[in-house]
């Protein structure tokens, strides 16, 4: 068993942890959240004592859901009894629609993914002039 993903969230997972490092000693889950393609990031490390645990809404939709799912904005306890610092986040393709996001919210804009009109397309790296120039050879 274990979480089987495609190439999409591959992509979205690697721009979360350029985010949130490894290097800072934050450690990456991806859970689906059941409705549709979605899916939350969950980060989590310890710091100065604290636990720090962070949530991101991945999503591929133009709109986002009204309300935010309970499993991204629900905090938790921890069984030790050290103090929880909990915070959550979206992120969604560039040029997506995030006005019926609450103020206050993280958005992340994937550097992958965008929509042009109602389409979304995958934004590839732009292709560096000497390779050009080796291919056109």
């Amino acid at each position: 068993m274990g979480f089987s993903s495609d190439i999409m969230h591959d992509f979205v997972t690697k721009e979360i942890r350029n985010i949130y490092s490894s290097y800072d000693g934050w450690s990456c889950t991806m859970k689906e959240t059941g409705s549709g393609y979605d899916s939350i990031a969950v980060l989590e490390r310890r710091n100065g004592g604290h636990r720090e645990c962070v949530r991101v809404l991945v999503s591929f939709e133009n709109t986002l859901p009204v309300p935010l799912p309970e499993a991204l904005t629900r905090p938790e306890r921890t069984s030790d009894g050290t103090p929880l610092r909990f915070s959550y986040a979206v992120m969604v393709p560039a040029n997506a629609d995030t006005s019926s996001l609450p103020a206050g919210v993280k958005i992340y804009t994937m550097r992958s993914f965008a929509f042009e009109g109602k389409k979304l397309i995958w934004v590839k790296k732009p292709v560096r002039k000497e390779d050009a120039v080796k291919v056109a050879v």
